[in-house]
């Protein structure tokens, strides 16, 4: 061998470790969205090796010349967590709807450029977003799953929780390093938006790993607007008090909202024997999706799949662990978790299963003014799959396996009609023993019948613990029942729709700790008749 070669051969060598030192040993990128998506984002690293790391950033393209980069961050959140050295810059009076790349330097170089689009803040706009969860054991169909968000676009990856089996540094670590497999080709991360599962420990590692600024990892935000608030549960907390108060606060003061999506880990009503029911969740979350128009909750946790019609908490025919189809006023619950978890069997349908199975898959949602559509993509095989058009990221790329159950491939969420009876149609539910009666919320209109003798008739109060009142009325024959509550001005401020009601006595407990201490009217009406009238007073403090 000529001295020559040997010569061109070492000179190769220097120029690789050379250029191999230029590179800033950050890694692990993620994005989060835990607040307006559309001015605000967490990116965050594990910084291997070197010293201070600095964020470059701009709205323009400048490659790998980081000194072109306008805007240059040093982090606001450093924490030595899961054996990794993370990294968090907290971003925020961003630009909607606009790319914005990035790039780290540190002591040792400079990383690869990467960039993440914000999301609009317009409701024509229309909205794709990939949920699901449930990724640990099994990291094949993790990664295939993980590769096809990169080929899928989506504006961002709603996970339901249980990253990883042991919540372990090592499995973190892998976690992160399959998470990349989420960023496009050309450099485009995904933002993720995470909930906590019974897999991690607490909510100290979410902290750790996202970033989360909620403590109990409970936190809510609108896409577009008006178009959609999505919800992040916590159900490793405790369902009843603090969470339910603060999700019942958010849902009241954002009723206008034209869509409401929930994601959380354990499902009320799984589909497999192997998991136990949650009856917590289904007494107090259950009755406010029905009365705030949750749209569409997506659970996780059993690993099975699963879709049902829209259902609402009820008794009667046609109804199982209490809950029954209604097609007008139900939430749509979709899941069960199965983004590389061990499958479990699906041997636990329901009368208002919509469809059911057991396989790797995530859910593909799109949510415009008019419609919100759900697709189950089969995960598996995702290197057969083509880049979807980035110009058009709502059209099936070839090669994607979509699940086309009998029940159909698309699952078509419009609003229901708030003027066809069965709106707010009763809910029971085991609280305290009670049966409590709710219905939606509806805009304050004035009313100006039904009050005169307002003074005359009979008071009942509410009780001082539960803030209930009990009501009682007798229908002669069956019939369609409705009860409003109305305020001294003359305004409606809660109603309730029973249909088709049988004869017979009734005693219905109202709840009325949406509304300040003052007296009301209770009106009862079956089939347009008025048959009861209570003057209801409301105790303070509840």
């Amino acid at each position: 061998m000529s001295s020559n070669y040997l010569k061109l051969i070492y000179s190769s060598l220097l120029l690789i470790f050379a250029v191999t030192q230029l590179i800033a040993k950050a890694d692990r990128f993620r994005v989060v969205w835990q607040s307006d998506p559309s001015t605000s984002a967490t990116i965050a690293w594990d910084q291997v090796s070197g010293d201070n790391p600095t964020l470059h950033l701009d709205i323009n393209d400048y490659g790998n010349d980081a000194i072109s980069y306008a805007v240059k961050r040093n982090p606001d959140r450093s924490e030595f967590a899961k054996q990794m050295n993370n990294q968090y810059v907290r971003l925020s009076g961003l630009i909607p709807n606009t790319s914005y790349y990035f790039l780290i330097t540190d002591s040792e170089g400079q990383s690869r450029q990467l960039f993440f689009t914000t999301a609009p803040n317009t409701p024509d706009e229309r909205l794709s977003i990939i949920a699901g969860g449930d990724s640990r054991n099994h990291r094949n169909a993790r990664q295939d799953a993980n590769l096809l968000v990169g080929k899928l676009r989506p504006h961002c990856v709603m996970f339901g929780g249980d990253f990883t089996a042991g919540d372990s540094a090592a499995e973190w670590e892998e976690w992160l390093d399959d998470w990349q497999l989420t960023i496009a080709k050309d450099g485009r991360v995904t933002p993720i938006v995470p909930a906590r599962g019974n897999h991690e420990a607490s909510n100290q590692s979410l902290i750790d790993i996202f970033d989360l600024q909620s403590p109990n990892a409970t936190y809510a935000f609108n896409f577009g607007g008006d178009l959609l608030r999505v919800y992040t549960l916590n159900s490793m907390m405790p369902i009843r008090g603090e969470q339910q108060d603060w999700l019942e606060r958010d849902l009241r003061r954002n009723a206008p909202v034209q869509w409401k999506m929930a994601q959380y880990h354990h499902p009320m009503r799984p589909h497999t024997e192997k998991k136990p029911e949650k009856h917590d969740q289904v007494v107090f979350w259950a009755p406010l999706f029905l009365q705030y128009q949750m749209s569409l909750a997506i659970e996780c946790d059993a690993h099975v799949v699963k879709s049902t019609y829209p259902i609402r908490p009820g008794r009667g025919p046609g109804s199982k662990e209490g809950f029954i189809r209604d097609d007008n006023a139900g939430t749509v619950y979709v899941g069960e978790g199965c983004w590389g978890a061990p499958l479990r069997q699906c041997n636990d349908q329901k009368p208002w299963t919509r469809a059911s199975g057991s396989f790797n898959q995530f859910h593909w949602i799109f949510i415009d003014q008019h419609k919100i559509e759900v697709r189950f993509v089969k995960t598996d095989g995702a290197d057969r799959v083509a880049d979807i058009d980035p110009q058009n990221i709502f059209k099936t790329p070839i090669g994607l396996n979509i699940w086309s159950p009998p029940a159909g491939d698309v699952i078509t969420i419009t609003k229901g009609d708030p003027t066809i009876p069965g709106r707010g149609e009763e809910i029971l539910a085991a609280r305290s023993g009670f049966e409590l009666s709710r219905g939606p919320t509806i805009r304050p209109a004035p009313v100006v019948d039904e009050t005169a003798n307002w003074e005359k008739c009979r008071v009942v109060e509410t009780d001082h613990e539960s803030g209930d009142v009990k009501v009682k009325y007798e229908l002669e024959v069956k019939s369609n029942v409705v009860i409003r509550i109305i305020n001294k001005k003359g305004q409606e401020v809660s109603r309730i729709e029973l249909s088709n009601q049988p004869s017979g006595e009734y005693l219905k407990t109202l709840r009325t700790n949406h509304l300040p201490a003052g007296n009301y009217l209770a009106i009862i009406k079956e089939n347009g008749r008025v048959v009861k009238r209570y003057r209801v007073t409301k105790r303070p403090g509840r």
